[in-house]
């Protein structure tokens, strides 16, 4: 009697499972055809506000809390001009990284990297330790990543792109 079942619940796995495919295939050949190279886009006014919105405040403060790597610290007549030796010796063992050099009466220090979290911080910090024995990690204000809504190189080659659309309708 089992095998019967085990028998008969095979031959109709494999039918639904036929059915299924045949079913997915048209309906996906439906859902996803072109029209005509139209967009339509239905979007509330308030959207727009929120990204203009955030654009002003990026504008105004792009700096969050985070990480920097400090690397430099010192205190005399002769600290900017060895500062900016090791800023200038740093920018040419790691040109992507970004060099900040603070001042904190009295002293003057060179800060590294934009990184997030703690995290970022340490797996950079194992590769700078062994060239700047005196190097730690620090909390700081960092600069925020690039946003696509604040950006403006970004906005330019959106309007590029929408040069080479069909037809974009925009209502609202």
């Amino acid at each position: 009697m089992y095998q019967i079942f085990v028998y008969l619940s095979r031959k109709l796995y494999k039918k639904m499972k036929l059915i299924l495919t045949i079913l997915f295939s048209f309906v996906s050949i439906c859902c996803f055809s072109q029209d005509d190279g139209y967009v339509i886009l239905n979007q509330d006014q308030r959207i727009e506000q929120l990204i203009q919105r955030q654009k002003e405040i990026h504008d105004a403060d792009n700096t969050i809390d985070g990480y920097r790597i400090q690397i430099f610290m010192e205190s005399g007549n002769d600290a900017v001009e060895h500062a900016n030796e090791v800023m200038a010796e740093f920018n040419e063992k790691y040109p992507e990284m970004p060099v900040y050099l603070v001042f904190g009466q009295p002293y003057y220090r060179l800060r590294v990297g934009d990184f997030r979290t703690r995290l970022e911080a340490e797996k950079v910090f194992q590769t700078l330790s062994q060239d700047y024995k005196k190097a730690f990690i620090t909390s700081d204000r960092i600069r925020l990543p690039n946003n696509i809504f604040c950006n403006p190189l970004l906005d330019e080659e959106l309007e590029v792109i929408e040069d080479y659309t069909d037809t974009i309708e925009i209502i609202r």
